[in-house]
């Protein structure tokens, strides 16, 4: 199989999981043009702990499977046309008259993407070679971008015309593309190193993951620090906007256009620089940025003009892309043959959990504080993480094997 195939794979089975999410990202606007109080609308956000949780069946889709050399294409052969029947089944669905039930199959709809998910990272780790691991996460990022930019947007404009029905058929009819790519997937299981070969899928693949070097301090520490330093700003620009008289589609148009449009460049950039520069240098770049960026939030919020607003937005979305690629290329460095559903899955799920948090209480903290010092938090949040970041770099140059991510990454790729 090419590289080519293989990252054309990617990019269909990661931009249709995107897609397939769209209406768990536009129910909120739906269901608030619809009259629904703002505690219905606020809810929906819980189905993201859908995602968290898949870490505790993410074991059994590493166990089992088909065969070895059809394992998670076997899995995705059932969740991509599932996702796609639950989706003809939300379309019956009266978004207003029977909240119990949408938010019953949206959680059915969450459990599904990410088996989907847990299945789509497990093979890529088996799909991709060591040296293109930064590309292939720059695919997974991009079209994460494009999927949410085209599904979110694309789904909002349709209901608006054909009502929610027809949206979510049609919908349902697109996730099924990705069908497409399967017969293609020839899955090759590489020999497992040895820290590898004693790990087996289930709660001691866990336990022998944790113990690895650097994995508590890059996934328990540094990953929950950058993804909070990137959801408390990216929180605060909607309601930031609103308050300062930005009509609803122009916001929408800055956030989702100019935001996506500098991810999907800020991932493919990094893609490449990673292959050249190395993991780490590459992180403390995009950390230094992301500093620049809130800065210039920071403007906003204290009253700047519209330029700064989209310098802000532009720079947070690049930043976005870039050390989401890192942090992804890093965790498939960790992953071993044998268990890479589960290993993916848990190495994403506690620093996913905080960024859950930090993006929930980042509204509720400016109405406390002010925009402002909100913003100041955020900024502080990443100069931690840049810090860490450092002192992880600098061990590793040095030598030193304890806690240094970067030594880990060198054993497990």
């Amino acid at each position: 199989m090419t590289r080519r195939t293989r990252l054309m794979i990617l990019t269909a089975l990661y931009a249709g999981q995107y897609l397939a999410m769209s209406p768990l990202t536009a129910l909120p606007a739906i269901l608030r043009a619809e009259g629904a109080p703002l505690q219905q609308v606020g809810a929906v956000s819980l189905v993201n702990f859908m995602v968290i949780a898949k870490v505790l069946w993410a074991p059994l889709v590493d166990r089992y499977g088909r065969r070895p050399h059809r394992h998670y294409r076997t899995w995705l052969a059932v969740t991509q046309p599932s996702i796609a029947a639950l989706l003809l089944a939300l379309a019956a669905v009266d978004v207003t008259g029977d909240f119990a039930l949408l938010m019953t199959m949206a959680c059915l709809l969450g459990a599904l993407i990410g088996t989907q998910d847990i299945a789509t990272d497990g093979l890529a780790v088996r799909l991709v070679d060591s040296e293109d691991r930064g590309r292939a996460n720059a695919v997974q990022v991009g079209a994460g971008f494009v999927g949410a930019a085209v599904g979110g947007a694309g789904l909002l404009t349709v209901v608006e015309h054909a009502g929610w029905s027809w949206s979510v058929v049609a919908l349902a009819g697109v996730c099924l593309l990705p069908m497409a790519v399967l017969p293609r997937i020839a899955e090759t299981v590489r020999p497992a190193s040895s820290g590898a070969s004693a790990a087996r899928p289930g709660r001691r693949a866990v336990r022998s993951l944790v113990r690895r070097p650097g994995v508590a301090a890059w996934a328990g520490v540094l990953v929950p620090l950058v993804w909070m330093g990137i959801m408390l700003p990216q929180s605060l620009i909607p309601p930031l906007l609103v308050d300062r008289g930005w009509p609803l589609g122009r916001i929408g148009l800055l956030t989702v256009l100019l935001g996506g449009a500098a991810g999907v460049a800020g991932a493919s950039v990094t893609g490449w620089l990673v292959a050249r520069l190395g993991r780490g240098r590459v992180l403390l770049t995009g950390c230094a940025v992301q500093l620049v960026g809130t800065a210039m939030l920071l403007a906003v919020a204290v009253g700047a003009r519209a330029g700064a607003a989209a310098v802000a937005v532009a720079v947070l979305g690049l930043t976005r892309g870039a050390l989401n690629t890192v942090i992804f290329t890093v965790f498939m460095d960790f992953c071993r043959p044998a268990t890479a559903g589960t290993d993916f899955t848990f190495l994403s799920a506690w620093g996913f959990a905080v960024a859950v948090v930090a993006q929930s209480a980042g509204p509720p903290l400016a109405g406390a504080l002010g925009y402002g010092a909100a913003v100041v938090i955020a900024g502080a949040v990443t100069a931690a993480a840049l810090v860490w970041a450092r002192a992880l770099h600098g061990r590793a140059a040095s030598g030193s094997p304890s806690g240094s991510a970067e030594h880990a990454v060198q054993d497990a790729g």
